[in-house]
């Protein structure tokens, strides 16, 4: 009888804190909705037809279906210059046209160093900007990238309800968050780790509640063994996918090369990024149906190679 037990305890420690693998490669998650963030230059400089459409062929080649267009950064006071996106309508124009497909999102962000969402007059200003972006300017939502966010942070919540109340209801509110820290880890490692600005499930539902899309940043960790990152991007994948069950969850993986004590690119890669998404989407406790698919920053640091890693690993 004993060991009926500890079979049956042993199942339930496998089914819940192990799961069980699929073993599918990355074209069967594949969703066509992959997003990628692009440099400022497509709306502050113009670019051609020609420049457009090759553009369009070349993120319709690798099933990217969502980008993440830099229309920044915030100013102190909330709004952006104009002249950060003063070719955006032409952008916006021309690639519904060659690619009608793809969602565009205005890219706005700023460092909580530089801007006080404390002020009232500031989340006014943001939302305003977000309205002129999506009903004048014509893109499909806005996505935020404010850094730090953190459980409490009621002066971000507060601006994505703004945002919510100013732009047109059927425009997409999409967040970028830090990675994910279960609230029992930061309970746990209190006594001889302090966290800070961290995002638990608390955030993460809190900023749901008022966005339609999440990007976790699974990146700038500090990690600097592979197997380590790639088994964080999975667990990742699997918790963040849990979280919700109505929202679109992309997971970001970082492209940039210039290391620093929080990054290191050998480690933190589209290959080791891509491998531990799989592995989570894998994962019997992963809920895959909210997976949009991964997210890729910057699209200005990835080279050829990185793209023919990213089309074998995901694509094929």
């Amino acid at each position: 009888m004993k060991w009926v037990v500890a079979g049956v305890i042993f199942l339930f420690i496998w089914i819940f804190f192990i799961g069980f693998s699929a073993g599918q490669p990355g074209s069967f998650y594949d969703k066509g909705k992959n997003a990628l963030w692009i440099a400022h230059e497509w709306v502050g400089d113009y670019k051609s037809d020609a420049e457009l459409k090759e553009f369009a062929l070349k993120l319709q080649k690798n099933k990217i279906g969502t980008l993440f267009v830099h229309s920044g950064p915030l100013k102190e006071d909330g709004s952006i210059d104009p002249t950060t996106y003063k070719y955006s309508i032409n952008f916006v124009d021309k690639m519904k046209k060659f690619a009608p497909e793809i969602q565009l999102q205005a890219w706005i962000g700023q460092l909580r160093e530089k801007i006080d969402l404390k002020d009232e007059s500031v989340r006014k200003n943001i939302a305003q900007q977000a309205k002129f972006l999506t009903q004048l300017v014509g893109f499909d939502g806005i996505h935020f990238d404010i850094e730090p966010v953190w459980d409490g942070d009621s002066a971000f919540i507060d601006t994505l309800e703004k945002t919510r109340n100013s732009i047109p209801q059927d425009k997409v509110i999409s967040v970028a968050l830090a990675e994910f820290i279960p609230e029992s880890v930061v309970i746990l490692t209190k006594p001889f780790h302090e966290f800070k600005n961290y995002n638990t499930e608390t955030n993460y539902k809190n900023v749901g509640a008022h966005a339609d899309q999440i990007v976790a940043m699974v990146y700038d960790t500090g990690i600097k063994t592979s197997w380590i990152y790639r088994w964080l991007v999975k667990e990742q994948t699997i918790w963040i996918s849990k979280l919700y069950e109505d929202k679109a969850v992309f997971v970001g993986i970082p492209a940039y090369d210039d290391g620093t004590d929080a990054f290191d690119p050998t480690v933190e890669n589209v290959e080791n990024g891509l491998k531990g998404v799989i592995g989570g989407l894998n994962n019997s406790r992963s809920n895959e149906k909210v997976f949009a698919g991964v997210a890729i920053y910057p699209d200005w640091e990835m080279s050829d190679e990185e793209w023919q890693i990213y089309q074998n690993l995901w694509l094929k």
